[in-house]
Protein backbone atom coordinates (compact mmCIF):
# COMPACT_ATOMS: atom_id res chain seq x y z
CA UNK A 1 0.00 0.00 0.00
CA UNK A 2 1.29 3.44 -0.94
CA UNK A 3 1.29 6.64 1.27
CA UNK A 4 -1.20 8.09 -0.82
CA UNK A 5 -3.24 5.34 -1.04
CA UNK A 6 -3.63 5.19 2.43
CA UNK A 7 -4.03 8.60 2.75
CA UNK A 8 -6.48 8.65 0.48
CA UNK A 9 -8.14 6.25 2.62
CA UNK A 10 -8.41 8.24 5.80
CA UNK A 11 -9.68 11.26 3.59
CA UNK A 12 -13.04 9.06 2.35
CA UNK A 13 -13.18 7.84 5.99
CA UNK A 14 -13.44 11.54 7.80
CA UNK A 15 -15.06 13.41 4.93
CA UNK A 16 -18.75 13.64 4.90
CA UNK A 17 -20.22 15.90 2.09
CA UNK A 18 -22.81 18.72 2.86
CA UNK A 19 -25.77 16.70 3.28
CA UNK A 20 -24.48 13.55 2.31
CA UNK A 21 -23.79 10.46 3.45
CA UNK A 22 -20.40 9.11 5.22
CA UNK A 23 -19.05 7.62 7.98
CA UNK A 24 -17.26 11.41 9.01
CA UNK A 25 -14.84 9.01 11.43
CA UNK A 26 -13.40 11.43 13.57
CA UNK A 27 -9.36 11.14 12.31
CA UNK A 28 -8.12 10.25 15.77
CA UNK A 29 -10.50 7.10 15.69
CA UNK A 30 -9.81 6.51 11.73
CA UNK A 31 -5.68 6.32 12.71
CA UNK A 32 -6.78 3.49 15.12
CA UNK A 33 -8.60 0.98 12.76
CA UNK A 34 -6.73 -2.00 11.91
CA UNK A 35 -5.54 -1.63 8.33
CA UNK A 36 -7.94 -4.72 7.52
CA UNK A 37 -11.38 -2.54 9.60
CA UNK A 38 -10.45 0.79 7.52
CA UNK A 39 -10.22 -1.57 3.99
CA UNK A 40 -13.21 -3.06 4.79
CA UNK A 41 -15.05 -0.01 5.68
CA UNK A 42 -14.07 1.81 2.78
CA UNK A 43 -15.37 -1.04 0.27
CA UNK A 44 -18.63 -0.65 1.90
CA UNK A 45 -19.19 2.75 1.83
CA UNK A 46 -18.28 2.30 -2.04
CA UNK A 47 -21.28 -0.25 -1.88
CA UNK A 48 -23.49 1.79 0.00
CA UNK A 49 -22.86 4.94 -2.12
CA UNK A 50 -23.16 2.88 -5.51
CA UNK A 51 -26.93 1.60 -3.90
CA UNK A 52 -27.82 4.92 -3.13
CA UNK A 53 -27.06 6.63 -6.40
CA UNK A 54 -28.74 3.91 -7.99
CA UNK A 55 -31.83 4.36 -5.75
CA UNK A 56 -31.78 7.67 -6.49
CA UNK A 57 -31.70 7.44 -10.50
CA UNK A 58 -34.49 4.78 -10.25
CA UNK A 59 -36.42 7.28 -8.23
CA UNK A 60 -35.52 10.28 -10.96
CA UNK A 61 -37.27 7.96 -13.40
CA UNK A 62 -40.32 7.45 -11.76
CA UNK A 63 -41.47 11.59 -11.99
Amino acid sequence: MTLETWREGLFNLCWQQHGGSGLAAPLGDALELPTSDRDWLLERMSQQRSHEAKALAKSAKRR
